[in-house]
C-alpha cells in the first residue's frame, strides 16, 4: 500500500499480481485506488493480474474494480492445431538441446504439448468435455516441462524415462490439481495414458491418423512444420469423443 501511494504521488508504474489470491484485501485496494485517482500523477499506472473464477457464477474481483480497469484477457484458442502450435511455441531450440537425453526429451515434450492441447480444446464441448470449468494454462505446461527435464537430467543414462512417475505428477498434481470431479480426473489420466508413454519414441498414434514424429533429426521448427502438415482436420474423434459431440458446440455458435 505504501508503494502504491508513493507511485501515485511521484508518478510511476506498479504491478500487482495474482489478486485472486488476496480477496480479503481487494476492497481495501479498491478504495485505495479510488482515493489515489483524485490526486494521482499523470504518469501513474497500476497494472493488476488475476485468474478468472472457476465458474461463471462466481466472482473473485470486486465489480467496481473491474469497471474501473481496462481489461485484457489471454484465452486459449478453441481449435486443436492452434493450441498445439501455441503450446510448442512456449519452448525453443535451446530448450530442446538443453536436456542430457535429447531424443527422449523431444518426444516426451511433444507428447506433453499434445496432451496440454487436448485438455484445453476439450473445453469447447461444454459439459461433454469437462463437467466443470478448469483453468488449465501455459504455466502448467511449463512446470511439467521443467519436471520432465529435471527427471531426465538426474536419471542414469542407461535408465529409460520414468513414465509412470511422470504421469502421476502431471495427472494428479499439476493438471489434476485443477480438477475436482472424479470423472474429469479419470479423463485426464486416460489422456496421459494415450499420449505420454514409451511409444512416443517409435511413432505412436496420439490420435486417429496422427502419430508422434521420429525425434531423430527433428529441430524445433521441424516439429512446427510437422504439426501444420500432419495434424488431421478438427473433429471430435481427435479428442476421443463421438462424432456427434460437435453438434451442441455448432448449435451454440
Amino acid at each position: 500500500e505504501n508503494m502504491l501511494e508513493k507511485m501515485a504521488a511521484e508518478g510511476g508504474w506498479i504491478m500487482l499480481q495474482n489478486l485472486h489470491l488476496m480477496q480479503s484485501w481487494l476492497p481495501t485496494l479498491d478504495r485505495k485506488l479510488e482515493v489515489c485517482a483524485e490526486t494521482a500523477h499523470a504518469s501513474f499506472r497500476c497494472f493488476i493480474s488475476a485468474e478468472a473464477p472457476p465458474l461463471p457464477s462466481m466472482k473473485n474481483i470486486p465489480e467496481a474494480l473491474l469497471q474501473a480497469c481496462i481489461k485484457v484477457s489471454n484465452e486459449a484458442p478453441a481449435d486443436l492445431k492452434s493450441n498445439l502450435l501455441r503450446a510448442w511455441a512456449t519452448f525453443n531450440q535451446e530448450r530442446l538441446d538443453g536436456c542430457s537425453k535429447t531424443k527422449e526429451f523431444r518426444s516426451c515434450l511433444f507428447g506433453l504439448c499434445f496432451f496440454h492441447s487436448l485438455m484445453l480444446g476439450r473445453k469447447r464441448f461444454g459439459p461433454q468435455g469437462w463437467s466443470r470449468g478448469y483453468s488449465f494454462n501455459i504455466g502448467d505446461l511449463s512446470i511439467c516441462a521443467d519436471i520432465l527435464t529435471n527427471y531426465l537430467n538426474s536419471s542414469d543414462p542407461k535408465d529409460g524415462v520414468p513414465f509412470q512417475d511422470l504421469r502421476y505428477l502431471f495427472g494428479e498434481i499439476m493438471y489434476g490439481g485443477h480438477i475436482t470431479d472424479f470423472w474429469d480426473r479419470r479423463t485426464c489420466q486416460t489422456y496421459l495414458d494415450v499420449t505420454f508413454h514409451e511409444g512416443l519414441m517409435s511413432a505412436a498414434e496420439l490420435a486417429p491418423k496422427f502419430n508422434s514424429p521420429d525425434p531423430v533429426g527433428m529441430t524445433f521448427s521441424s516439429y512446427s512444420q510437422y504439426i501444420e502438415r500432419s495434424l488431421p482436420a478438427e473433429s471430435p474423434p481427435l479428442f476421443g469423443l463421438h462424432p456427434n459431440a460437435e453438434i451442441g458446440y455448432l448449435n451454440v455458435m
